[in-house]
């Protein structure tokens, strides 16, 4: 863990970043990758991974999947953007946003930013961060279906999900 600080109006203000020292475990071989931790901010592109397997997620065939790292045949990266205090994740080559359906199945099928696309990201106290929704009164959180590559939402513990900064 590295420490600086900035001023601002002649006071500092100490600025954490973290650093993987052994990135063996990425299995992930894009040179773009940045290793740090990374915070989901607006006007950032990510990959989204489940840091215990290091299956990102991505659209094949039109459907939102966790999957391994495919090389660079895109739809792993995610544009992070902000509408009414809520984050969005939307892939600039298929230009979809991810969101859910009203069965608690998350999905990347649709072009606009509205509130079964909105999120927020938790941090976990264990590391990476919850992808909650809004739903009928609920914060629902994205977590990995039985199938092992479909993702849908729950009300119970949901996936920790890292996010590399591209």
């Amino acid at each position: 863990m590295s420490t600086s600080s900035s001023t601002v109006d002649g006071d500092a203000t100490p600025t954490n970043s973290t650093v993987t020292d052994d990135m063996s475990n990425l299995n992930i071989t894009s040179p773009t990758i940045h290793r740090t931790e990374t915070v989901p901010w607006p006007g950032q592109t990510f990959i989204i991974r489940e840091p215990v397997s290091g299956k990102q997620l991505t659209i094949v065939r039109g459907e939102l999947r966790l999957e391994p790292h495919k090389g660079d045949q895109g739809g792993y990266h995610w544009i992070c953007v902000e509408k009414n205090g809520w984050l969005g994740f939307r892939d600039p080559i298929h230009n979809m946003f991810m969101g859910h359906d009203s069965l608690g199945t998350f999905i990347a099928q649709v072009r606009h930013h509205q509130p079964h696309e909105y999120f927020c990201a938790q941090r976990h106290p264990d590391g990476g961060y919850l992808l909650c929704t809004y739903y009928k009164d609920w914060m629902l959180k994205m977590v990995i279906a039985e199938d092992g590559q479909k993702l849908v939402t729950t009300k119970g513990e949901g996936t920790a999900w890292e996010f590399v900064k591209v």
